[in-house]
């Protein structure tokens, strides 16, 4: 049993995944691909150290108490019939189709642009509620022991996928790939072989490639741009790729990934040159208005403060790289005092949050940590404890648990 536990433990923490992808955007950011990437200056680079640091601390220390939880399996099968999954899905489908209708077409065939498609409001509702009802099925595919069940499961999870494949947002579909995998390794008791790690590692790169190409294709139609999709002439111009990565043999769709992972951190040092905080600038008001914009879901803090997105827009390096990261919203609004306020939120919150999650959501404590962990990964891009259609989900099990009103002897608890 101790043996399946510690393989447990190793894969999923939403702390070793903020450090690992921090640490991996330091990397990419000292090869220098770009020249859009100037230096970080010391400043942020030991910040950036220290912050890999405590996350790393951190996950040593919640390792153990998490680790055993993240393998849960609630109740039997039987109460799960497959074809609730089924009926689950083709709601979501045809909710995705009045999205369809009233957008006017598809965005993945060219029909409308994918910053216009959406029914308002619905639309966040409609990914949030998809995504985590795909994860579920996720979930209960891999604890699935009947080939025939697994199957008709995976059937009602492609059907599931449809909507957000609609709509041809790459960032949805990122972030459902990862809380997809995150969900694969909490199910792993045991450590994991040598081919499997291969064959993962062969996936992400392939996932990294079609990512570049799936850029290509929608900016090649924004541009009306007729060449192939494998060439990437727009991104690497637009990215300012230097002659050293023109020369390297990296196929040039992997720059998409490259410039996406960097220029984050290129806006928040952007914005650390150009804006500076004085004390007197900091109030208890501007104290509150920080705490609801970068801790609450947006669609929240855009009705609460609905001018904070102009009163605290970021300078960016060119118009076409938006993100900031998590860190360049809260420096605007307090310099470093809200940076390192970010940064102490990040660590308390999970201990918190996971801890609700065992005393009134246990059975939910795997998708739970699963979307933790993904949002934790994704930090060097935004802040996503304010992006409404994964820091919502957080909300979803525990209204799942409250309205199933499952006796506890249903659940499987792990043995102590």
């Amino acid at each position: 049993m101790k043996k399946n536990e510690k393989g447990t433990k190793l894969y999923i923490n939403p702390y070793i995944f903020f450090a690992f992808s921090f640490l991996i955007t330091l990397i990419f950011y000292s090869l220098n691909y770009s020249d859009l990437n100037e230096r970080l200056g010391m400043k942020i680079y030991l910040f950036l150290i220290v912050a890999i640091g405590i996350n790393l601390f951190f996950y040593c220390i919640s390792k153990r108490r998490w680790g055993k939880f993240t393998n849960v399996r609630s109740y039997a099968d039987s109460r799960y019939p497959a074809r609730k999954y089924l009926y689950g899905s083709i709601f979501f489908l045809f909710l995705g189709l009045l999205e369809v209708i009233y957008s006017g077409g598809f965005p993945i065939l060219g029909q409308v642009g994918y910053k216009d498609y959406g029914v308002p409001t619905l639309h966040v509702i409609l990914v949030c509620c998809d995504s985590f009802f795909i994860l579920n099925i996720v979930k209960r595919s891999l604890k699935t022991k009947s080939e025939i069940l697994k199957r008709k499961q995976i059937f009602s999870g492609t059907i599931a996928v449809l909507p957000l494949v609609f709509g041809l947002s790459r960032g949805t579909l990122v972030i459902l790939l990862i809380g997809m995998a995150m969900m694969y390794f909490s199910s792993k008791t045991k450590s994991m072989p040598f081919k499997i790690s291969v064959l993962i590692s062969a996936l992400i790169l392939l996932g990294i490639y079609v990512f570049g190409i799936v850029g290509n294709y929608r900016m090649n139609h924004d541009y009306g741009n007729k060449e192939s999709v494998e060439k990437s002439t727009l991104i690497l111009s637009i990215g300012k790729a230097n002659q050293k990565f023109q020369d390297s043999r990296i196929p040039k769709p992997f720059f998409w990934t490259l410039i996406y992972d960097t220029s984050p951190l290129s806006n928040f040092r952007e914005n650390t040159n150009l804006v500076n905080i004085k004390s007197s600038d900091i109030t208890g008001e501007r104290f509150l208005e920080y705490t609801v914009v970068n801790f609450m879901p947006d669609v929240v803090s855009k009705r609460v403060y609905p001018t904070y997105t102009s009163d605290f827009k970021p300078w960016q390096i060119t118009q076409e790289f938006t993100a900031a990261s998590c860190w360049t919203i809260p420096y605007l609004m307090l310099g470093w005092y809200g940076v390192c306020g970010f940064l102490i939120f990040e660590l308390v919150f999970p201990f918190i949050y996971l801890e609700l999650i065992r005393r009134l959501a246990f059975q939910y404590f795997d998708i739970a940590i699963a979307l933790l962990s993904t949002m934790y990964i994704l930090m060097p891009f935004s802040n996503f404890f304010s992006f409404s259609a994964l820091s919502l989900q957080l909300l979803l099990p525990f209204l799942c648990a409250l309205f199933e009103r499952r006796s506890p002897k249903e659940i499987e608890y792990p043995k102590k």
